[in-house]
């Protein structure tokens, strides 16, 4: 499975929305220069698929910008993804002709792959994916080196 620079920049812009204040508005350069180092231009039009799809509010004017429309424990990560993926696991491409058992074999394999991480992934929501980042970023910061 792998996800597009489109999804995962969105991600990281989410992410960042739902650390800050829930009813705070963030430019989107002060996203894309925070210490994510997104890219301004392609950011911009990542902001506004999700705001067309009612994953972010915006606001006009000064002390606008963006913000997550909704709380973190009512949007799902997978429902996020597909938003910008449209699928998340890699599907097959159309082939011509007869298949043979072990391209059916694949297919199905594939089919049966992508429904599972579907499923999982509509399970998960930015909440707990924000949960599981504290927890993580904890744990990094306890690690000694040597």
């Amino acid at each position: 499975m792998r996800l597009s620079r489109k999804t995962e920049y969105g991600l990281k812009a989410v992410v960042q929305l739902a650390r800050l204040e829930p009813h705070k508005y963030v430019q989107a350069r002060n996203l894309s220069s925070g210490r994510e180092k997104l890219p301004g231009k392609f950011l911009e039009a990542v902001l506004a698929a999700l705001r067309q799809n009612d994953f972010l509010q915006i606001r006009v004017g000064s002390g606008g910008g963006y913000r997550l429309s909704r709380h973190p424990r009512h949007i799902s990560v997978g429902d996020l993804i597909h938003q910008l993926e449209h699928r998340v696991a890699q599907t097959d491409e159309d082939q011509d002709g007869e298949l043979t058992p072990g391209q059916i074999a694949f297919h199905l394999l594939n089919e049966n792959l992508t429904r599972a991480v579907d499923r999982a992934m509509r399970d998960v929501t930015l909440e707990e994916l924000m949960k599981d980042i504290t927890k993580a970023s904890d744990q990094q910061q306890q690690m000694y080196y040597i």
